[in-house]
Order: C-alpha cells, then sequence, then structure tokens
C-alpha cells in the first residue's frame, strides 16, 4: 500500500483579492484530489500592506482602507479558513519561516506573482524560491509567475542560484520559460495557473454556496485601480445589451463608480457565481478572465497600466482568444466561440495534473529506494 505523503504549498495566498485566495484554494485542492495531505503555509509578510506613497498619501489611505481591511480579512481570510488547510502557524517574515519551517515530504512553491520583483516585492522574498526547506526534502515549483517583461540585472545571479536548487521548474507563462533560459535555468516546464486544475463542477460547489441570487440580467465588471476606460467601456456595452452594470472589488470607495450594483468584498463563492450567471465580463484583471473562460462567459479585456500584462496576453494568446483584448473605444462582439478555448484548457489541465503526478511518485520513489 503505497504511502500518502504530505505537501506544504508556500504562495500569494493573505493578499485579500479573489485571485490569490482562489488560486491557492484551486492548488491545495488538486493535490488533496491525488491523495496528497496537503496543506498551505500561512505566510503573511508585513509588504504585503506596504504603500510607496508619500507619509501623508499613505496616512490617509491607511484611514481610507480601515472598512475594507476590517471586512477583507474577515471575508477572505474566513475563506481560507473554512476551505484551506493551513499551518498551524502564521509566518509575518521569512526569518520566522526559515527558523522553524513545517514539515512536509514535498514543498511547493505555488503560482500567482511569487517572482515578481518589478511591481511587488514577492520575487525579492527568498521564502517563495523554498530556501527554507530542507534540502533533502522535494522542492518544486507550479506556475510559478513572473509577470515582467524581463528579470532585472540586479536579480538575475540570484534568480539562477535560487532557482538552479530547486528538484523541477514550471511556470505559468510561456513567455517566462525564455527569462529563465536566458540565466541558465533549463528543463523549465509551462503549466496552467492552479485553477485550470478544477473543472466547472468543481467551481460549481463554492458557487452554489453563495448567497447570491440572480433576478436580472447583468454585465460584470471586476476591474483594478479604477481605470476609467474599463467602466465607460461597461457602460456603454450595458446600454447596447440593454441590461445592468453590476462592479465586484475590494474598495470601499467604488461605490461611486458608474454601475447599478457595486459588490463589496463579496465572498469568492459570491465572485464565482456572479461570473457564472454573467452575460458579459469586462475586466483587466487575470482572474477575471481566467473564470471567464471557465465558465465560457463573454468577456473583454483590458490591460493595466503596468507591466504585468504578459501573463494576461500569454493566456489570450494560448486559448487563441487574443481578439478579446479591448485596444479602443469601440465595442467588440459579444459573441465568443469558446471550443477551441475548452480544448486548451482540457489539454492544460492533463499537463499540468500529470506534472503534479510526476512529482508526486518522485517523492514515493525516493522514499522506496
Amino acid at each position: 500500500m503505497k504511502k500518502r505523503i504530505s505537501s506544504y504549498t508556500i504562495t500569494c495566498s493573505r493578499p485579500n483579492n479573489y485571485g490569490a485566495v482562489l488560486q491557492t484554494y484551486a492548488l491545495n485542492k488538486a493535490l488533496t484530489k491525488l491523495d496528497v495531505d496537503a496543506k498551505v503555509i500561512d505566510y503573511n509578510p508585513s509588504y504585503y500592506k506596504k504603500s510607496n506613497q508619500r507619509f501623508i498619501k499613505k496616512l490617509i489611505r491607511n484611514i481610507i482602507r480601515i472598512p475594507d481591511n476590517i471586512k477583507g480579512n474577515r471575508v477572505f481570510g474566513g475563506f481560507l479558513q473554512q476551505y484551506v488547510p493551513m499551518s498551524t502557524e502564521t509566518f509575518d517574515n521569512y526569518a520566522d519561516l526559515l527558523s522553524n519551517p513545517p514539515q512536509a515530504d514535498l514543498y511547493i512553491a505555488g503560482s500567482d506573482q511569487i517572482w515578481n520583483c518589478m511591481n511587488k516585492e514577492n520575487g525579492k522574498d527568498d521564502a517563495f524560491f523554498l530556501t527554507f526547506a530542507p534540502t533533502a526534502k522535494r522542492r518544486i515549483t507550479y506556475a510559478a509567475s513572473l509577470a515582467m517583461p524581463h528579470i532585472p540585472n540586479s536579480q538575475k545571479d540570484r534568480y539562477h542560484n535560487l532557482i538552479e536548487a530547486l528538484d523541477q521548474v514550471s511556470v505559468r507563462e510561456p513567455s517566462a520559460k525564455p527569462l529563465l533560459q536566458e540565466i541558465g535555468i533549463r528543463n523549465v516546464k509551462t503549466v496552467p495557473d492552479p485553477v485550470f486544475l478544477l473543472n466547472r463542477d468543481d467551481w460549481d460547489e463554492l458557487a452554489d454556496q453563495s448567497d447570491f441570487k440572480k433576478t436580472e440580467d447583468y454585465i460584470l465588471v471586476y476591474g483594478y485601480n479604477r481605470q476609467k476606460d474599463v467602466y465607460s467601456y461597461a457602460k456603454e456595452l450595458a446600454k447596447k445589451l440593454n441590461i445592468k452594470v453590476y462592479i465586484i472589488g475590494n474598495a470601499i470607495e467604488d461605490y461611486f463608480l458608474p454601475g447599478d450594483k457595486y459588490f463589496w468584498n463579496a465572498s469568492p463563492n459570491t465572485f464565482i457565481d456572479l461570473i457564472r450567471n454573467a452575460k458579459a465580463v469586462v475586466t483587466n484583471s487575470f482572474h477575471g478572465t481566467v473564470f471567464s473562460l471557465i465558465y465560457n462567459v463573454p468577456f473583454h479585456f483590458f490591460t493595466v497600466k503596468q507591466s504585468t500584462n504578459s501573463r494576461m496576453l500569454d493566456l489570450l494568446s494560448t486559448t487563441g482568444l487574443i481578439n478579446r483584448h479591448v485596444t479602443d473605444s469601440k465595442l467588440l462582439s459579444n459573441s465568443v466561440s469558446f471550443e477551441n478555448a475548452n480544448s486548451v484548457i482540457a489539454t492544460q489541465r492533463d499537463t499540468g495534473i500529470e506534472y503534479l503526478i510526476s512529482n508526486i511518485e518522485a517523492v514515493r520513489n525516493n522514499e522506496n529506494r
């Protein structure tokens, strides 16, 4: 009888946003379905709440964000507590994690922007390169995302040394593979975002637990940074389709955005359910696009005003839906054929699961020697 192995994943699980907690849930759920005793390291470094704004603006921002943080911590923290097995200890910094790492047979650096060192602090944190894990144990990545156009020169040697020490490396975006090859990393696999490891029925289990009840047709807008063109476009599309505009987000001031109903820090279950039932999704979010793909909901995608667009455009190119990228004010058709995208996603799901199985078996084979 095969021994049930244990795993710990470290990923961006604690930011109060839908993509962070749902990709965390998805990878852990996929591992559990493969009969792994899977848990997530509760890693919550202070830089998640760090702002680069000047003191006065930062002070005002922190005051305005008090309601967001209170409700966000309750909603997103509550989701993790209910659905994701976490380490008994919360680690606030790398030093604490290094001094007392949780014990497992397999360590995984999960997805999201764990290796982004341009727009995030994640890529500057050795924790996301698994340096805290015992070297005698298998250490891998699953769909690590750089989400930046290049690796800064100041980080190239560091990235090479840290990544080279891992047992196997997989990335999420095809564009990340040549970036790692340029710094001498070989045998890099490309696997899909963790949310694609689960099928629609798996996500329905969460969506069915939402308290949202559809009473009318609507467009759902999920946008970052109150990007004006996203909301003006959604308003025009809703007018054309003669339906309402619903908005979901994490900031209390977004109540003032042009829409008919705002879902402020709604549960991740409701996020999925809102996408599932929408007539269209207008978004500049990676995971807003991903769940639109899972549910075959027509989506209208905008790039964001920063350098993380590679992960989004890679996704559209891979699924053959680059034409869903809105590049001007002209409305796209709200009719989308998902046949090819569904086939690509099914193939990618198989690739991701096979990658996990091969590493689980590698742990077992090493134990049997």
